[in-house]
């Protein structure tokens, strides 16, 4: 294979995204991927860091050695994770929700009942699983990569500062489990 520059991809137009919805939600149709259609239930987390969307693939790999001089004979993948992870700088009902797992927000109309909303999270059972559905779609001119999770859970979470002097960001990585696609999209010749 010849070299070619039309395949080096920098993502990140305004159109790429990172979508999330409750576990078992249908995912996209490929027409919904082809033309680009966000499907019924997901909800885009927001603007992210420029830092993007990193994943990233763990593989543990154990080493067999043979007695005779320690030689390692043989080698085995015993286990892989993947994952990626996201910096959200928008303070939103979605990125709240998957920073404290599975919460959902509730309106309660303020005491004067006109002028504004009051919006309560009771953070509770923090302890419990929060699998879902994600959408990760990276973008570069007319050229898509799209991520169609439909297991993937919050696995870490980095602390979140309130301060003047910077963006309050969610930092979360999400653990896939089990099988995923990646569909790329490019335009015909």
């Amino acid at each position: 294979m010849t070299k070619d520059r039309t395949n080096i991809r920098i993502y990140g137009d305004d159109a790429s995204s990172v979508a999330v919805a409750p576990f078992g939600t249908t995912g996209p149709t490929e027409a919904n991927i082809e033309a680009n259609v966000m499907p019924a239930g997901f909800l885009d987390v927001g603007w992210l860091t420029d830092d993007g969307v990193d994943t990233d693939r763990d593989e543990t790999v154990n080493d067999f050695a043979g007695w005779q001089g320690g030689a390692i004979v043989r080698s085995k993948r015993t286990s892989v994770k993947d994952s990626f992870h996201i910096i959200s700088e928008e303070e939103n009902d979605v990125t709240l929700g998957l920073h404290f797992a599975g919460i959902t927000p509730t309106d309660v109309t303020s005491e004067d009942n006109t002028t504004t909303v009051v919006t309560k999270w009771h953070i509770t059972d923090q302890a419990r699983s929060d699998p879902r559905g994600w959408l990760v779609t990276g973008v570069d001119g007319d050229y898509r990569k799209v991520y169609v999770v439909p297991n993937g859970e919050v696995t870490a979470r980095a602390t979140i500062s309130h301060k003047n002097t910077g963006i309050t960001l969610y930092d979360h990585t999400v653990t896939i489990y089990g099988d995923y696609d990646i569909y790329t999209i490019v335009p015909a010749p």
